[in-house]
């Protein structure tokens, strides 16, 4: 059974087996398998969060909110003897955008060859690759407020091999993230918005077949925020392919402890199964690693292992956190909790002494409370 399945994804994986393409099909399918083991266990909803290193693989102008250089690894065990490896950089400069590289290298091992006549001959290796390079910048940022829109691409080259035959292809993904911040209040603070396409390019030629790649047109939305008083984020993508039907991705992850992560999520489509998705993350200064459970269909489960490496700590934006204590304040000053929104707007300006209108609210807030206080 486990070597009728092996050759039943080796068929679906390898166009060069001699397949004909089918009306709606796609080649290079193992472009479609996703990338890192945080994805994965969040239902493969990442186009609206895109916010590590594995941008490079779902939405590449989520690396623009990188303020560290990072590094990626990640392994992934299917059935049999096939495996996958990915690893991925990302370099973010001040006021240059973001650079990155990526590789995929998918393994499937030997395969017994046969002739023309179906006598069985040497085995065969087969393998698939992937080489990206990224590139993600803020079209419009403002620091203060924390509000943005992110463009990025990802120009890559294609190959699957099967013994000495070998197709190449080359292709290109696109995104944009945006970002309200707090540019509309603290109402819309934590959410964000994403579009990506991937895989337009030439498609894979094996001697005189080409076989088209398997593009994807998703849209996605994320919210960060807190639950019970721990770090939560949600995700949903919705994903129109060339060659499937629509579906969606939802997942959620809850961050206890500031160090361990707990994630869920559900695909109504995946290359190998839909279903239920679960995994798990500890989370150090420098050092990230992750795991994910996915079922896939007949394939059973499949278990993936990453780990990430941040080059530098995240330094914390003190211009957004002054304008949250800012809103907080003006709030405050207008439900005329005049104390309270003085410690606020002073909250505020040691984050920012510059900031252009807490000093102004501050003078304001002592008139109120100056007029309030009879003198003696």
């Amino acid at each position: 059974m486990r070597r009728t399945l092996l050759l039943s994804l080796l068929f679906t994986l390898l166009p060069v087996s001699g397949r004909a393409a089918d009306a709606g099909s796609s080649s290079a399918d193992f472009l479609k398998l996703g990338i890192g083991p945080r994805a994965i266990a969040m239902g493969e909803a990442q186009v609206g969060l895109a916010d590590d290193v594995y941008s490079t693989y779902w939405n590449p102008a989520g690396m623009a909110q990188l303020r560290s250089q990072e590094l990626g690894a990640v392994y992934t065990k299917y059935l049999e003897s096939i495996n996958e490896q990915y690893l991925a950089y990302a370099y973010p400069t001040q006021g240059k955008g973001t650079f990155g590289a990526s590789l995929t290298y998918l393994s499937v091992g030997s395969i017994q060859g046969t002739d023309a006549q179906d006598t069985q001959t040497s085995s065969v290796d087969s393998n698939d690759l992937a080489l990206g390079l990224s590139y993600s910048r803020y079209l419009h940022y403002d620091p203060r407020t924390g509000a943005g829109i992110a463009a990025g691409i990802t120009g890559k080259v294609i190959r699957e091999s099967l013994a000495s035959v070998s197709g190449k292809a080359y292709a290109v993904d696109a995104g944009l993230l945006f970002t309200p911040g707090l540019a509309w209040g603290e109402t819309l603070q934590g959410l964000k918005g994403g579009l990506a396409v991937k895989n337009l390019g030439t498609s894979l030629k094996f001697d005189q077949e080409s076989f088209p790649l398997p593009r994807v047109l998703t849209a996605g939305a994320s919210y960060t925020g807190h639950f019970l008083g721990e770090a939560m984020t949600v995700a949903l993508d919705a994903r129109q392919p060339n060659d499937s039907q629509r579906s969606i991705g939802v997942g959620m992850e809850l961050l206890t402890l500031g160090i361990f992560a707990a994630r869920v999520g559900y695909t109504s489509a995946g290359d190998l199964g839909n279903g239920l998705r679960v995994g798990a993350g500890l989370r150090f200064r420098t050092i990230q690693v992750d795991y994910a459970y996915a079922a896939q269909g007949d394939f059973g489960a499949v278990q993936r292992i990453g780990i990430t490496f941040k080059f530098a700590p995240l330094e914390r934006n003190n211009l957004v956190a002054a304008q949250t204590w800012y809103q907080r304040g003006v709030r405050s000053y207008k439900s005329r909790r005049y104390t309270q929104a003085l410690v606020e707007f002073n909250k505020a300006l040691e984050l920012d002494p510059t900031h252009p209108q807490a000093l102004e609210m501050m003078k304001k807030t002592y008139e109120k409370i100056r007029l309030l206080v009879p003198a003696e």
